[in-house]
């Protein structure tokens, strides 16, 4: 049996996706805060309805459970990072210690799925995996918490010898992720997409627009962390999982609003910065790819206009969930 805990969200349900077109017989363990019911249901698999804040709820959730594919944490946009950190400390927290330690006492193989934040205090471009240790601590509460998360990962295996592997998504975007009411909750594509499918003029973007990520279709983020999982070459490792070339926030802008198929003249409206608006984050994606062969296959160009496409039929239809729950990375 495999699980993925957070297994109803935009990633882990792309995780599950995936694990099921492979013939794999798995379990999602959601509370379903910020993951959507349909998407569990959709799915078809077994769903457990839980609150892994509980150590009896991740009990029952690594039960015969093989390989555990931990996406849940909270987690939002670059305003909820600001908005709640007590709370992403406190429950990302809870949730580890309640996962990892089920996993020790069912001998589970965890793949922790980290977040490119823990890098947040890099200078070192691309950015290999041996930067962590090289780097500041994140200041960020999120990015800080991802860190806890790959320590919990050593810690465990030291002391109890549970194997592990560490997944570092950058910038996961897709079909799949609803954008939320206020800027900044959700990331930065679905919350593009929306205001300009909405006819906003000019455009709204925190910050300057120089802010460079590399943006990395959420299918390929997938088919990296489960390949990471199945192949015993990656045990005890830890990967950059991205498309390694960069984009500025306003190309980015500009890339949506022509795929939109706005006529105006393109203008952007800039929203003063948060204090952990990172610049620039860029993988150095190397090992994933001489280790377990796996590098993106879908362009930003493409996956936008699939990522649009699937917002034109679903944002008119579909109540939208709120910030703050169990899988995405920002």
């Amino acid at each position: 049996m495999i699980l993925v805990t957070g297994g109803a969200g935009f990633i882990g349900s792309a995780v599950a996706r995936s694990l099921l077109a492979d013939g794999h017989r798995i379990r999602i363990a959601d509370d379903l805060s910020k993951g959507r019911a349909d998407s569990a249901d959709e799915l078809g698999c077994e769903f457990l309805h839980c609150d892994l804040r509980r150590p009896e709820d991740a009990e029952r959730a690594l039960r015969e459970v093989d390989l555990c594919y931990h996406l849940a944490a909270r987690i939002g946009g670059i305003t909820y990072f600001h908005r709640y950190p007590a709370t992403i400390l406190s429950d990302n927290n809870l949730i580890l210690t309640n996962v990892f330690t089920a996993a020790v006492r069912h001998s589970t193989k965890v793949v922790y799925v980290s977040s490119s934040m823990v890098f947040e205090g890099t200078n070192i471009f691309p950015t290999p995996e041996s930067a962590l240790a090289r780097s500041p601590l994140p200041k960020s509460h999120y990015g800080f918490s991802k860190l806890v998360g790959e320590y919990y990962s050593s810690a465990f295996h030291e002391e109890w010898g549970l194997k592990f592997v560490i997944c570092r998504p950058f910038n996961a975007y897709g079909p799949g992720e609803y954008p939320e009411d206020e800027p900044g909750l959700a990331h930065v594509i679905p919350d593009l997409v929306k205001k300009t499918l909405a006819g906003d003029y000019p455009l709204e973007i925190m910050g300057s627009g120089r802010q460079e990520r590399c943006f990395t279709y959420v299918d390929d983020v997938a088919e990296a962390i489960c390949l990471a999982g199945l192949d015993p070459r990656a045990e005890g490792e830890d990967f950059n999982v991205g498309l390694a070339e960069p984009t500025a926030i306003r190309e980015l802008a500009r890339l949506i609003w022509e795929r939109c198929g706005r006529t105006e003249r393109f203008r952007l409206r800039h929203l003063p910065s948060l204090p952990h608006d990172i610049q620039k984050r860029i993988p150095d994606v190397s090992k994933i790819k001489n280790v377990l062969g796996w590098y993106p296959k879908v362009t930003l160009s493409e996956g936008l206009e699939r990522t649009i496409d699937w917002y034109r039929a679903h944002l008119s239809s579909q109540s939208q969930p709120r910030a703050g729950s169990t899988h995405l990375v920002p």
